[in-house]
């Protein structure tokens, strides 16, 4: 947990720095967001959701920030009768997105950029229905995206993995599995 903060202390301090250029830009806003999540070989896709907050740090090359509510949900595979095809594990995260990216075109009303970097998801509740398995209540990987501004709207898609340790809590087993999960977002500006 200690590295996380120094990470995110790491980050602020760049992100201050970038700012104090002579032609930077500060940018805030909301977003909403549908996802489709699954563990692999353990569940398969099923939509949530996400909402929350992002900030664009820098010009050409910008930093952003965010923080989101998501909301998961999966359906177990019944291939080993570990799982009930009926259950769906509901999830619930904090989660915060540190991402760096870059603008390929970038006028005024209309912007096109990348962006990559790491992602933490902090659960703060779940419904596992009657499966045994357990999952951390972290989880860090990574991101990348692809998304286009149009006057105050952002438009984003992106595709999200982190590992993610299984406990079974019956058997006092684990395995790890990898979390895929892709997004759709719309947010809106209000500095832009």
């Amino acid at each position: 947990m200690k590295s996380i903060v120094m990470a995110l202390v790491s980050m602020f301090v760049l992100s201050l720095a970038t700012m104090g250029t002579a032609d930077a830009q500060f940018t805030i806003g909301i977003q909403v967001a549908g996802n489709a999540a699954n563990y692999n070989q353990l569940t398969k896709k099923n939509f949530g959701m996400e909402a929350g907050i992002f900030m664009r740090l820098g010009d050409g090359f910008f930093f952003q920030p965010e923080a989101n509510y998501v909301f998961k949900r999966s359906t177990p595979i019944n291939s080993t009768d570990e799982f009930s095809s009926d259950d769906v594990i509901k999830q619930h995260y904090v989660s915060v997105p540190l991402l760096l990216g870059y603008h390929f075109i970038n006028n005024e009303n209309f912007k096109f950029r990348l962006t990559l970097g790491p992602r933490f998801d902090f659960k703060i509740g779940d419904n596992q229905g009657d499966n045994p398995w357990q999952t951390n209540t972290v989880q860090w990987g990574g991101q990348a995206g692809v998304g286009i501004d149009f006057w105050r709207f952002a438009l984003d898609f992106s595709y999200c993995i982190a590992a993610d340790n299984f406990r079974n809590i019956i058997e006092g087993t684990h395995q790890t599995k990898m979390a895929n999960m892709f997004i759709l977002s719309l947010g809106f500006k209000f500095i832009k």
